[in-house]
């Protein structure tokens, strides 16, 4: 009989320490996912910046292909290259 009362209490031990350790187990996932909702929201956060700054760059883009279409029809307007401000204005 003591040696039943002795595994039983051997067996209540390490049971009480698998529920310890299942307990501290459980902690760490919640972090874990926590921190997993953080980095997820991080890359979204990215995700919406790189497609901003392309957006950015696409309009440039476009802008410089119309200044740079612009650009040849003042110099066959004003052959002497006057400076913007100055046109119209005779010496």
């Amino acid at each position: 009989m003591k040696d039943m009362v002795a595994r039983f209490a051997e067996v209540e031990k390490r049971v009480r320490s698998l529920a310890e350790e299942n307990h501290g187990l459980r902690e760490k996932v919640h972090a874990l996912e926590e921190e997993l909702g953080r980095a997820s929201e991080g890359a979204r956060e990215a995700e919406t910046l790189r497609a901003r700054k392309e957006q950015v760059r696409d309009r440039l883009k476009r802008l410089l292909r119309v200044l740079d279409a612009i650009e040849p029809k003042k110099k066959e307007e004003d052959p002497q290259g006057s400076e913007p401000g100055q046109a119209g204005v005779k010496e």
